[in-house]
């Protein structure tokens, strides 16, 4: 929930005359507590939020049905800015795929480092594995300046033509 959803959330709570509200959804949990002479004087109301709080005060359940779908809706305008904001980073990453039937290594032999891990800034033309096709070692190659985002594949694992073996980030 970003400033905002609270702001309205603590509007609607003082509109209503609850004196203390608790939210609890997934991972995000508040609680708003108002001072309750402040708030009936008419004076600087005084809102606190804080994190892992205990159960507020009793409300109607006519209100606390409104609480709901209120978290409910923010929840879900959170949830499809997530979702957006996935799918544009996803949409930038390639796929470096296999193009044989073979063996996966992630180096050149078991006693030697791999070619990358995760966050490897590669340059073109360099190795990222290998590929053991029919007693042949084929190295594979990037054809960009990439990150490695992803290792899709683990050492030793046969892989398919096609099959994608790591997930890069183009720079």
């Amino acid at each position: 929930m970003n400033i905002k959803d609270i702001k309205d959330l603590v509007k609607f709570i003082k509109s209503n005359k609850i004196k203390e509200f608790y939210y609890k959804k997934g991972d995000e949990e508040f609680k708003v507590t108002l001072d309750s002479d402040e708030f009936y004087k008419g004076g600087h109301r005084n809102a606190l939020i804080e994190k892992k709080a205990e159960r507020g005060a009793q409300i109607s359940d006519y209100e606390q049905a409104e609480l709901v779908n209120f978290a409910i809706s923010r929840a879900n305008i959170a949830a499809e800015a997530d979702a957006a904001a996935a799918k544009v980073k996803n949409e930038r990453l390639k796929e470096i795929v296999s193009p044989f039937v073979g063996s996966f290594y992630r180096s050149s032999s078991p006693d030697k480092p791999s070619f990358v891990e995760v966050d490897s800034i590669v340059e073109k033309g360099s190795p990222v594995c290998i590929v053991e096709a029919m007693k042949i070692m084929n190295e594979i190659e990037v054809d960009m300046k990439c990150r490695i985002v992803s290792i899709l594949a683990e050492n030793g694992q046969l892989v398919e033509f096609g099959q994608p073996l790591f997930l890069v980030e183009p720079l």
